[in-house]
């Protein structure tokens, strides 16, 4: 479906993980390994300018992840991650999500899960009107006021380049659908 952005799943599983996890979880373990040998900069299949390649050489520098993990509580505190305070029906969502047969979720309410519910649709479904779905009423309803909140809130560059690279991707890949349609 995307030539142009074949790694959409892949950056999708990981932006949305780094958003829905805490950077010491268990599960990220390996991601800022992989991170750190330049992961991100080989998946990254959109042009760069210069904020862009500035933005993945953040997400790819070597961090102490406990410093990361209080810049993660200090920053989430400040800025909602629930898709509910971004006027975003969470029953719709569930509903979304139940109607495609997506795997159960403790929580539904979480910006994060929009990332991995694109990346989930793109390697199960190959449906371009589930995308355009998910991207029309869920992602990107919340995805500019959650990420300019983000980027403005956080005092680290790692969260303001995830911001970042959250903004661009999500609009070439919308983009994209709208060619697609």
């Amino acid at each position: 479906m995307m030539e142009n952005l074949n790694n959409f799943s892949l950056i999708s599983r990981l932006f949305g993980n780094l958003f829905y996890r805490c950077p010491t979880d268990p599960i990220l373990t390996g991601v800022f390994g992989w991170l750190q040998q330049g992961g991100l900069s080989q998946v990254w299949a959109l042009e760069t300018d210069k904020s862009t390649q500035s933005a993945i050489e953040s997400l790819q520098i070597p961090l102490d992840l406990t410093l990361l993990e209080q810049e993660y509580q200090k920053l989430f505190a400040k800025v909602e991650l629930a898709i509910s305070a971004y006027g975003v029906d969470v029953a719709e969502f569930v509903a979304f999500r139940q109607a495609r047969a997506m795997p159960e979720v403790e929580s539904a309410d979480h910006f994060g899960l929009l990332f991995l519910t694109a990346s989930w649709i793109e390697d199960n479904l190959d449906s371009v009107d589930a995308q355009q779905e998910l991207f029309e009423r869920f992602l990107l309803p919340c995805a500019s006021q959650f990420l300019n909140k983000v980027e403005t809130q956080a005092s680290l560059p790692f969260y303001k380049a995830l911001a970042l690279l959250s903004r661009e991707i999500l609009s070439a890949m919308a983009d994209e659908l709208e060619e697609t349609a």
